[in-house]
């Protein structure tokens, strides 16, 4: 007997139906919309919020509110104690002028603040308003505190702005609040700004 195998004609197979442009787009607007819808139910979870007249401001950026500590979220102002130089090299006490800045923004006004978390000294890290003024935007607007990248990149162009007018500390020179603090506990972090 010979070898033979058996061929059977198989009709080629036909290609998959494909999907119409439009069906795959509102798909995906679809999608987009309910992650966004989920990212923000998310964030509403965990937010609080504190709100009342007569907040006392404590430093550049932290307040009290309601027996609640307050730090502002995504930004550093300077320190209490911290001295800056002004435009003619001349020493200033800058720590208290951003927190006389602060008082000024929030007298006579309710404060609103809505949190989602806390720093590791248990302070609410929020972002609070004060006569529909937005107060962590506008301490870095009038220069009065930086923007603090390690937790929000929120006030990148406020503090650009500043810098440019020479606003606040930008009139002169100034050592990072955050390298201020890290001095004072005998660490070094970060150059003083020019």
């Amino acid at each position: 007997m010979s070898d033979r195998r058996s061929w059977r004609y198989r009709r080629p197979l036909a290609p998959a139906p494909t999907r119409p442009l439009w069906r795959t787009l509102i798909d995906l607007v679809v999608f987009l919309a309910a992650l966004v819808l989920v990212v923000v139910a998310l964030r509403m979870m965990g937010v609080t919020e504190v709100a009342g007249p007569r907040a006392q401001v404590i430093d550049g950026d932290s307040l009290t509110l309601k027996d609640q500590e307050i730090r502002l979220n995504g930004i550093d102002a300077p320190e209490y104690t911290e001295s800056c130089k002004d435009g003619r090299g001349a020493d200033y006490p800058c720590g208290k002028q951003a927190a006389n800045m602060l008082r000024a923004l929030v007298r006579g006004q309710d404060v609103t603040c809505q949190s989602s978390e806390t720093d590791r000294y248990g302070r609410a890290l929020s972002v609070c308003r004060a006569g529909g003024v937005e107060l962590n935007r506008e301490m870095v607007r009038l220069g009065w505190a930086v923007a603090y990248l390690r937790h929000s990149h929120d006030y990148i162009g406020e503090e650009s702005a500043a810098r440019a007018a020479r606003r606040g500390i930008w009139q002169g020179s100034f050592e990072e609040p955050e390298a201020y603090r890290a001095r004072n506990r005998d660490l070094q972090i970060a150059p003083a700004r020019p």
